[in-house]
């Protein structure tokens, strides 16, 4: 019986580290590149769809951007320490505003460069205890040099989600989360959640039935 007891507890030993290695983004490189380059590939079929409306072409960027995005840690990332002082009202409408902002952000950002493919240039294990891996890569555009991109992947449950972007070295969150605390020191929380509101781009009627006008 202490024989099985003491096999047991050795494969316990053995397995369970091996389960938690698999769910980390960092030892499953190829899976991440796979996955960005599935959401590049997938977006760009979007973007070069002639046969779709403005409305048609936000939606369906929107529901490949909301699956491969956690929306949700980006947005309380950006909030930093003022979403622990926020009400529960105001939380939910900085959630529900954040929704349309980061894909107005990433839609508006990516017509302005004249994104036109994207490629893979390498990987590097990102700073942390989670595992997270950033996927570098090269935006080639329609004019200009390429610019620079790196995805902050992360692995939880067997899935790859985007979980920040730095762009020419520019931190998405970090830059955000300066620009969000100026408003909040300025305007107040209530000051932010309605600038967040106004710099939604989205064609009306859309926005996962969260319209930027609503309250």
């Amino acid at each position: 019986m202490k024989r099985l007891l003491a096999t047991l507890s050795l494969l316990l030993v053995i397995v369970a580290p091996t389960y938690a290695q698999d769910d980390r983004a960092v030892d499953d490189a190829r899976g991440a590149i796979d996955f960005i380059q599935r959401i590049s590939d997938e977006t760009i079929a979007v973007w070069s769809d002639a046969k779709m409306t403005e409305v048609e072409r936000y939606n369906a960027f929107r529901a490949i951007f909301e699956e491969a995005t956690d929306i949700e840690l980006l947005a309380r990332g950006m909030l930093g320490r003022h979403y622990r002082t926020a009400s529960s009202a105001q939380r939910d409408a900085y959630m529900t505003a954040m929704g349309d902002y980061i894909i107005s952000e990433f839609d508006k950002r990516m017509a302005q460069i004249g994104f036109k493919t994207l490629v893979v240039t390498g990987t590097k294990a990102a700073s942390g205890k989670h595992g997270h891996l950033f996927v570098r890569t090269e935006v080639e555009r329609e004019e200009g040099e390429p610019i620079l991109a790196d995805w902050r992947v992360r692995k939880k449950d067997g899935r790859f989600q985007i979980v920040n972007l730095e762009f020419e070295g520019i931190n998405l969150m970090i830059t955000n989360r300066d620009v969000f605390a100026s408003k909040v020191k300025d305007e107040g929380m209530d000051g932010l959640i309605d600038w967040l509101k106004a710099q939604n781009t989205a064609p009306e009627a859309t926005s996962g039935g969260q319209s930027a006008s609503s309250e």
